[in-house]
């Protein structure tokens, strides 16, 4: 049993590890998968502790949307990260989903009204490292 427990310990130490190497500046494209639209994306990840920080931003219409990071979630690299953000007076909230390959993290994202009752949009997102 203390040998089990002993190979865990290592195994998520080392998941923890190559997590780490993924903070950083990412920049990218987002696309819609219904209303056409897309535009650029970037976000810095920064571990603080055992938690992780993240600034988005997204192009729309040619303007830089900031957003206010609620959740962010990097494990085993894949990465979840909640945010809300304003447009034109609509208060919103998507949940972004990606995995790491390798060279890219590549997901989907989801919209909805800030309190979850409406899905607004939903689409595919790819960031790479920022150079």
């Amino acid at each position: 049993m203390r040998k089990l427990s002993m190979i865990v310990l290592v195994l998520m130490a080392a998941a923890l590890a190559a997590d780490r190497d993924l903070a950083g500046r990412f920049a990218g494209e987002w696309t819609s998968g219904s209303s056409g639209n897309g535009g650029p994306i970037q976000f810095a990840l920064e571990q603080a502790g055992a938690a992780w920080k993240c600034d988005l931003t997204f192009g729309l219409d040619n303007g830089e949307v900031k957003t206010t990071m609620r959740e962010v979630k990097l494990q085993d690299a894949k990465l979840e990260l909640v945010y809300d953000f304003e447009v034109q007076g609509a208060a919103l909230r998507s949940r972004v989903k990606g995995e790491w390959d390798g060279m890219a993290f590549r997901g989907k994202y989801e919209t909805t009204s800030s309190d979850g009752s409406q899905q607004i949009d939903s689409g595919s997102w790819t960031v790479s490292r920022k150079k």
